[in-house]
């Protein structure tokens, strides 16, 4: 007797006519990729599956390959969704192509068999699962990553590999335009794992709010103006899609806006001194505003002993699409206005360094690519290109060496010849531990021409961190929850006078393009504290501040 999931016999040898090619976009999915890949190899119809490693940093690549993937595509930067899915389709060789999302729990076979049968069967050109045990995944149908479509449907899309997560907007507008047919098809017992138990809270909003900034410059993508299209149904379209951005916005980031930290457990932290007027201190962040997020009361109680405060910044922050779109009111925003706001970043940190009493001749930028720093220190000769300006090399007015290639050999150079200018005898830095890439790079480029100098190294995106994320300025600042040090490191509190938040809430101030993003400004403001936090070597304090 044939179960009610099976296909028809008369249907089977059509199936086994039409190639199905599996194609499964990651990002560091080590802990989920294993069970979607096996899944997907033991459904009778698929008959290759692809696995596309978006720059992936973890184990990714491995377990994919050990899972069974016929094939893994090994991305050496991350493209976003509609890059990685795109990749994958180029290599596809299956009439239709089955995309699944790489972090599912509960998959299985059947799950497939049911979402490929209406393609295979001919009914659709598309056919979309939805989580029948979630109702919030019912809510997002159009933003659900499980599909079975004709490649190609795909393949007549040119622009689905710039859409980064409102890729599965910019498909439904595709498939809706071409006329294809489109069917739902409800899964039981199929789940995400959440963002935030894969990159803890902090980061997991991160990427809930660049999947809505994405999904919102999909509502703006041009259309063909219609007469059959009304304004009301454009205006409803919109709506739509900020009603589901604002659900997933507030299903991911609830839990950060309570639980007030302990003053107690602040002091149990061994304090940090205020440098001497003998101490010439060197901050070297990644983007403008890191070191006054991380250090902008310590620099205030610095300058305020007499101590000599230099600032390195490596990037112009030039890279936030929020920020560029808002400086050039274009979206998405083009490679100039991204030029536009890095140069507006790095007039912006020499005016918070001087309500910190830096002098501008203090403050020196590279002009290196924001986001794309671990890439310059893999590349040792040969020039990284900028995804977001464009450039290859230091282009910015007043950089260090403007014409200097995005190579790690320049990069390295030039860091060196500010410490040899400076001549520091305190180096505060990034953590290593670190979840943003840009600020591991740099730590790992301090760690190369810090030579005997000694360094204090904050954290600015960890799981869970700060608490509460908003202003809380009578909080103390307390070390990321469940971040171990390495065994030679402590953590040290810098207590902040009220003169001192005063000062460092005045240079945030200066960050205007910053503060008028959403999560940014959060961020900004919730690293005004009681105190300011850093990881310090006992060896490196006695060094710097000998009894």
């Amino acid at each position: 007797m044939q179960s009610a999931g099976e296909p028809r016999p008369a249907l089977r040898h059509a199936y086994a006519m039409v190639r199905v090619s599996c194609v499964i976009p990651a990002y560091n999915e080590s802990a989920t990729i294993s069970g979607v890949v096996r899944a997907a190899r033991a459904c009778p119809h698929v008959s290759e599956v692809i696995v596309v490693s978006d720059g992936s940093t973890d184990q990714t690549p491995r377990v994919a390959a050990e899972s069974g993937a016929d094939c893994v595509l090994a991305l050496d930067e991350n493209l976003g969704k509609g890059g990685a899915v795109l990749a994958g389709v180029e290599a596809a060789r299956g009439d239709v192509v089955l995309l699944l999302d790489a972090d599912l729990c509960g998959l299985t076979p059947e799950h497939l068999t049911r979402l490929l049968q209406p393609v295979l069967a001919g009914r659709a050109e598309m056919a979309v699962g939805v989580f029948s045990d979630d109702y919030l995944h019912g809510m997002m149908r159009p933003l659900s990553g499980q599909r079975a479509v004709r490649r190609a449907l795909l393949l007549r899309g040119p622009k689905l590999a710039e859409a980064g997560f409102g890729f599965e907007i910019a498909l439904d507008r595709l498939a809706k335009a071409l006329g294809a047919r489109r069917v739902q098809v409800s899964w039981t017992g199929v789940s995400h794992r959440l963002k935030s138990k894969k990159y803890g809270m902090m980061r997991g909003l991160r990427l809930q709010l660049r999947a809505s900034s994405d999904l919102m410059r999909q509502t703006r993508v041009a259309r063909p103006r219609r007469r059959t299209l009304s304004a009301g149904s454009r205006r409803r379209t919109r709506m739509d899609a900020l009603v589901i951005a604002l659900i997933v916005l507030v299903a991911v980031a609830r839990p950060l806006f309570f639980a007030h930290p302990s003053q107690a457990a602040a002091f149990h932290l061994p304090s940090l001194p205020v440098p001497g007027p003998e101490d010439r201190v060197l901050v070297v962040v990644a983007h403008p505003d890191d070191e006054i997020i991380g250090a902008g009361g310590f620099i205030a109680a610095a300058r305020h002993n007499g101590a000599a405060v230099s600032v390195l910044v490596v990037t112009n922050g030039d890279s936030n699409r929020v920020a560029a779109a808002l400086v050039g009111r274009h979206l998405p925003p083009r490679t100039g206005e991204f030029i536009r706001e890095g140069r507006l970043r790095q007039q912006e940190t020499v005016e918070a360094l001087q309500r910190l009493d830096v002098a501008s001749a203090d403050v020196y930028f590279l002009g290196f690519p924001d986001r794309q720093l671990a890439l310059v220190m893999r590349s040792p000769l040969e020039p990284v290109a900028s995804r977001y300006t464009g450039l290859r090399s230091a282009e910015y007015p007043g950089v260090v060496d403007q014409g200097a290639p995005y190579t790690r050999a320049d990069i390295v150079e030039l860091a060196r010849t500010i410490v040899a200018r400076v001549q520091p005898t305190l180096l505060i830095t990034h953590s290593p531990l670190d979840r943003h890439s840009d600020h591991v790079a740099v730590a790992q480029l301090v760690d190369l021409i810090r030579g005997q100098t000694p360094v204090y190294a904050f954290v600015v995106h960890a799981s869970g961190f700060p608490r509460p994320f908003r202003s809380s300025p009578h909080d103390p600042l307390l070390p990321p929850p469940g971040m171990d040090l390495p065994a030679e490191w402590t953590w040290m509190r810098f207590e902040l006078s009220p003169d001192m938040e005063r000062a460092k809430r005045a240079a945030i101030g200066a960050h205007r393009s910053q503060l008028a993003t959403p999560y940014l400004g959060l961020l900004l403001t919730s690293f005004v504290r009681t105190n300011e936090l850093f990881a310090v070597r006992p060896a490196d304090l006695v060094a710097s501040h000998p009894q």
